[in-house]
């Protein structure tokens, strides 16, 4: 499995820094443009977390965790690519969405909350059973 990692901060009345870097090098790839490598953001506004990937299999799946510090990834949410149904999980309400396209994924945040500030991962399986 491929991985994006994203750090999100939210802080309180100052903006946030979200980071994006990826791990690995593989034939399928998952990963940020530059330009969305960093992303400032405050409490209350809303952040979408982009990633770009590439995949000759017609089988894949997108999916994305928030994990906090010295904690496992919790499971947020998955899309299976280029397919009309999605399927997902989503422990906060309406306020976690995706959209997923033949070459992206985002995660949308809306109303930001300073417990949002984690590690984000996008991650991209090949092979899934749709």
């Amino acid at each position: 499995m491929t991985q994006l990692y994203t750090l999100l901060y939210i802080v309180r009345y100052t903006p946030l820094i979200l980071t994006v870097a990826t791990a690995g090098s593989f034939a399928d790839k998952i990963g940020p443009r530059d330009e969305d490598a960093n992303v400032v953001r405050k409490e209350t506004d809303s952040v979408t977390l982009k990633c770009s990937y590439e995949s000759n299999s017609d089988n894949i799946r997108l999916y994305w965790y928030k994990q906090y510090p010295h904690s496992a990834p919790q499971f947020l949410l998955y899309r299976g690519a280029n397919s009309a149904s999605g399927y997902g999980y989503n422990p906060s309400g309406s306020r976690f969405s995706e959209q997923t396209t033949s070459d992206a994924t985002k995660l949308i945040i809306k109303d930001l909350q300073i417990s949002d500030s984690a590690l984000y991962h996008c991650a991209l399986r090949v092979g899934a059973a749709q």
